[in-house]
């Protein structure tokens, strides 16, 4: 909530998994802060979130704060705010991206700040850094993500059950795929531009 008071009065999208999350911490906020949370999530008509958009999206009158599902990281844009909060990560790469991709369109006019929150020594902690260390998911987009998870998958699982377990190994192996990944769509993007 002090991140929200921070930005004020910038838009912020807040992105999780599940509608019962979005739920939870759309209630927290009202409760709490006073704050009215536009609210996005599988459960609602398409009348009823296309009104959540536009309650977010409105300058003077709207929510400052959107909070999503799942759902929301696909189909809508909402490049008119530049904070991205993920309240959790997902474990497909590419969900990720869909995430980031809801602020990261054209008529973007600002870089996008990406507020990731996880607890210390937990499997959040574990995804953050494979995303962060290993595949630069924050800075730069990853199309070799699901290439490297679907080659480390299983790693992956053991270390979110095991947060305890040293995890920089599989940091490692993963930046190696991801490097050896992105340098052949490099080489492959070369040799289409040749011909």
């Amino acid at each position: 909530t002090s991140l929200l008071k921070d930005l004020r009065p910038e838009k912020v999208l807040v992105i999780t998994a599940s509608a019962d999350t979005v739920l939870d911490l759309s209630s927290y906020l009202k409760t709490t802060q006073g704050i009215d949370a536009a609210v996005f999530h599988e459960d609602m008509s398409m009348v009823e979130r296309d009104r959540a958009a536009a309650f977010f999206a409105d300058k003077i009158s709207g929510s400052q704060v959107m909070i999503c599902s799942e759902i929301g990281s696909e189909g809508r844009n909402f490049q008119f705010a530049h904070h991205l909060v993920l309240f959790d990560l997902p474990l497909d790469p590419d969900l990720l991206e869909q995430r980031i991709g809801r602020l990261d369109r054209i008529g973007q006019t600002e870089t996008i700040n990406i507020h990731v929150l996880y607890l210390r020594n937990s499997a959040q902690e574990i995804m953050y850094n494979w995303y962060h260390t290993a595949l630069d998911a924050f800075e730069n987009t990853c199309p070799t993500g699901y290439s490297v998870f679907s080659q480390v998958e299983e790693d992956i699982l053991e270390i979110l059950h095991q947060p305890e377990l040293d995890n920089s190994a599989i940091i490692d192996k993963s930046r190696g795929l991801h490097d050896a990944f992105t340098l052949a769509l490099q080489q492959g993007r070369a040799r289409l531009l040749e011909f």
